[in-house]
């Protein structure tokens, strides 16, 4: 009879869905996926000033998707204003996914 073996540990997709995942594993208060996990503090601390610096990559990319399409409607280009406006509207809830 042959064992398949299957990974234990769920497979996640990009690198800050995965810190996201590790902070969640021990954060007091949530269920972790093991009662043996632990994580220095200062690696909890790394993890979430990396994630603080992605929270404003997608803001900063809202803003000047926003600014620019500012900048086509007031140049009368409404269908770049408008792609541009979609973008912005895209990085938004993005980020509003990511903080739920």
């Amino acid at each position: 009879m042959t064992t398949v073996n299957t990974p234990t540990t769920p497979t996640l997709g990009n690198l800050e869905t995965i810190l996201r995942a590790i902070l969640a594993e021990v954060t007091p208060g949530q269920r972790p996926y093991s009662g043996d996990s632990y994580l220095p503090h200062h690696l909890v601390e790394a993890a979430q000033a990396a994630l603080a610096g992605t929270d404003q990559a997608a803001r900063q990319h809202a803003h000047n998707a926003l600014s620019t399409a500012a900048w086509h409607v007031a140049r009368g280009e409404a269908p770049q204003a408008l792609s541009r406006m979609r973008r912005a509207q895209a990085h938004i809830l993005t980020s509003m996914e990511v903080a739920a």
